[in-house]
């Protein structure tokens, strides 16, 4: 018989091992309400190395504590300027205070384009320094503070390299060379070789020669690989039904963007003649873009850019609204390891998420823009740092070798 004092000491030890098991988020909560106020946010800097064809906008967000936050904005021209202009929103504020200072950047730039401009893609850059910045001061990782995560790892799909040839041959090696760094899925942007481009009109040569250039990498990859398609928003709706439908057969995982982004309803027809999986969102800002392509079923995949659609929590709430119609979430990516790991997070945390995107993997020092204990992609998975905040810390030699033209490093 088990007395009294010991089933009252077992019953200690097995609370104990329950409290011990807590989520992180409800060890935070009351660490959050100790720190409410007692950081402000000094300045926003920026500092922008040069990766392919464009260059990657780091933010870093600094405190009157000394503790900072990184973050990654939109890839374009113009946002560094937008930063400078919109930072004055967030400078005093408490950075644990992230939805309130998002709203309060996007409220103020409502003519500059926050709701659906590049100013969103500025405004994303400082939100996921902020995050960065919170879940350090609250010492969980960010895909804690934006819910917690789903899943342990994140699925890569690449974007390869595309031949500007009708050629099935070259192809078929990019596909080797992607399946050579590790990754497990994989897109391929399609090239006009023939016609006129402003007529949005797509030659019967040029389907037929896309449809041989994807039998020979299906045939590479095998029946059942990952393998999606990029059109670049092209095209017109009656020639996208006729690829789509002559592809059917090629068992495509996704056909992205192949009709200009700003139709719904072109696009709403498209998914409803296709049995390919239509995807589109990177040329979408903010859920008040969203709102048509969601509402109306418009695609069978949601597409966001957290760099370009406003943030991480912007990214997961349009991807949450689009699971209600029970679309999954791709996540478009063209970052460096900052960007990448920042949108990962986000990713963690959204329930209806299928892959990341990868972008740039070729280049010799893009890993090394951070510091690193082994390969940033494993498996062709990327593992999410169980550090506080993002995990990420930059390799400053490295990014002063690589800095843009003109560009200071935080300066």
């Amino acid at each position: 018989m088990i007395d009294r004092r010991r089933l009252m000491a077992a019953a200690g030890a097995a609370a104990a091992g329950i409290l011990l098991e807590r989520p992180q988020v409800l060890r935070a909560a009351p660490h959050a309400a100790t720190e409410l106020g007692k950081v402000k946010i000094r300045d926003v800097k920026t500092a922008s190395v040069k990766l392919t064809y464009y260059n990657a906008h780091l933010v870093k967000v600094t405190t009157d504590s000394g503790l900072y936050g990184l973050g990654e904005a939109y890839n374009r021209e113009g946002i560094v300027s937008h930063i400078n202009g919109i930072k004055r929103q967030v400078i005093g504020q408490d950075p644990l205070q992230v939805d309130y200072l998002y709203h309060r950047m996007s409220d103020a730039g409502i003519g500059q384009g926050s709701r659906a401009g590049s100013l969103a893609g500025a405004i994303a850059g400082i939100e996921t320094a902020l995050w960065d910045l919170a879940g350090k001061i609250l010492n969980v990782p960010v895909y804690v503070l934006l819910g917690g995560k789903f899943r342990d790892r994140v699925l890569i799909y690449h974007d390869t390299g595309s031949p500007n040839t009708a050629d099935a041959g070259p192809w078929v090696e990019e596909a080797r060379r992607s399946k050579a760094y590790g990754f497990k899925a994989m897109k391929f942007d399609l090239n006009r070789f023939r016609g006129e481009r402003w007529n949005r009109s797509l030659s019967s040569a040029d389907m037929k020669a896309w449809v041989r250039i994807l039998e020979a990498i299906r045939a590479e990859l095998g029946p059942d690989f990952p393998l999606g398609v990029d059109l670049h928003w092209a095209y017109n709706t009656r020639d996208a039904i006729r690829f789509v439908q002559m592809v059917e057969h090629l068992n495509l995982w996704f056909l992205e963007d192949p009709m200009p982004p700003e139709n719904a309803d072109a696009f709403a027809r498209l998914t409803a003649a296709s049995k390919v999986p239509i995807a589109t969102g990177e040329n979408l800002f903010t859920r008040q873009s969203f709102r048509p392509f969601i509402e109306k079923q418009a695609c069978d995949i949601i597409q966001p850019d957290a760099q370009k659609c406003g943030g991480l929590l912007e990214a997961k709430r349009i991807s949450d609204w689009a699971d209600l119609y029970y679309m999954n979430m791709l996540c478009h990516n063209m970052c460096s390891p900052v960007g990448t790991i920042a949108s990962g997070h986000a990713c963690m945390a959204i329930r209806s998420f299928l892959a990341l995107e990868s972008d740039s993997v070729e280049l010799p020092y893009w890993q090394d823009i951070i510091k690193r204990d082994g390969p940033i992609y494993k498996d062709g998975y990327l593992e999410i740092p169980n550090r506080p905040g993002l995990g990420v810390e930059l390799n400053e030699e490295v990014c002063r070798r690589h800095l843009a033209d003109d560009s200071g490093f935080f300066e």
